[in-house]
């Protein structure tokens, strides 16, 4: 339940404008805001394991931290949660690039490792328990596979809900293309999972 305050019924470019001047209890409403997004896209992202469950938390937090640090370069000329998710795509970038550095030299697990992030279910039947558990497995196993770009559009459009031309932006890529990875994304997907969906 959300306390009512100046902020409440203010856009996302307004309260961060003001957040750009310092404000930091703008800054806590933007967070309020945005921190359940992110965290699922950090996790519709990741390919880690299990035992970096704090992985999400961390980019999530990064990001925020990011966002404060470059406060005074802040324009308001477009939708606040594409500036946002543009940070988030470089933070995610930032830590593949770590992550691969990382595996090279033996010091961590490589990014490419198989996810097992726990996809969400929605209060199944004991009937149906096993058989959206193995789908759940399926689904995530097929998305970990996707090649990157693909994954972030099907993220950032199907989990996030972003429309097409926000996508273009925080993907720095026409709309043709955002349209097409998805697509591509979608298909793979629809194969990978071709024998649980025909039953």
């Amino acid at each position: 339940m959300s306390v009512q305050n100046e902020f409440s019924s203010m856009p996302d470019a307004e309260v961060m404008l003001r957040v750009r001047r310092g404000r930091e209890d703008a800054f806590a409403e933007l967070y309020q805001r945005y921190h359940r997004r992110l965290m699922d896209f950090f996790h519709g992202m990741s390919r880690a394991s299990r035992r970096d469950g704090h992985m999400a938390e961390d980019l999530c937090h990064e990001t925020f931290l990011r966002v404060w640090k470059l406060r005074r370069r802040y324009e308001a000329s477009g939708k606040f949660s594409a500036y946002l998710f543009t940070i988030a795509r470089h933070i995610w970038l930032e830590r593949c690039r770590q992550a691969r550095k990382d595996w090279r030299l033996g010091v961590a697990q490589c990014i490419d490792a198989p996810d097992a992030y726990p996809i969400a279910t929605r209060d199944p039947g004991p009937d149906d328990l096993a058989h959206r558990a193995e789908l759940d497995e399926r689904i995530l196993a097929a998305l970990s596979r996707l090649p990157e770009e693909q994954r972030m559009a099907f993220v950032l459009r199907t989990v996030e809900g972003l429309s097409l031309e926000d996508i273009s932006q925080i993907m720095a890529c026409p709309i043709n293309t955002v349209r097409s990875r998805r697509l591509l994304a979608i298909r793979r997907l629809r194969e990978a999972l071709r024998e649980l969906l025909v039953h």
